[in-house]
């Protein structure tokens, strides 16, 4: 049962398509390099807003290259691995499902996306723990 509900969290992450009511216009958005990634992200636990889902979780990467998720919704955690691409599209890896993401920000907000294209919804918005 424990399983089956992870995974089902996991498959709202990687799998379900953000849909925002104004997708945001990619040349408002700043995408972060993979240095900038690696400073602002890395090592600190943020609280995530899935906005297609409503589901709040809260993540922390590793620098060691784990990353571990709970759920703030409802019940389910997992942890799992991340890769940081060169041009800073970010993929995590749990229970044999991998889901990747661009960082970016606007108006002063971290927010992510899984492209950078014009018409690419905003899938979830961050804040720091």
């Amino acid at each position: 049962m424990f399983t089956r509900c992870v995974i089902r969290v996991l498959l709202c992450i990687a799998v379900v398509p953000a849909i925002s009511e104004e997708p945001v216009p990619a040349q408002d958005r700043v995408f972060l390099s993979k240095a900038e990634i690696e400073r602002t992200l890395i090592g600190k636990a943020i609280v995530s807003n899935n906005l297609a889902t409503g589901m709040i979780s809260r993540w922390k990467f590793h620098s060691d290259g784990h990353v571990d998720f709970v759920n703030r919704s409802g019940p389910g955690s997992a942890s799992g691995t991340w890769i940081l691409n060169p041009d800073g599209y970010m993929c995590v890896t749990m229970l044999m499902r991998t889901g990747c993401r661009y960082w970016f920000t606007k108006d002063g907000a971290i927010a992510n996306a899984n492209t950078k294209g014009a018409d690419a919804p905003t899938v979830a918005q961050i804040r720091f723990e």
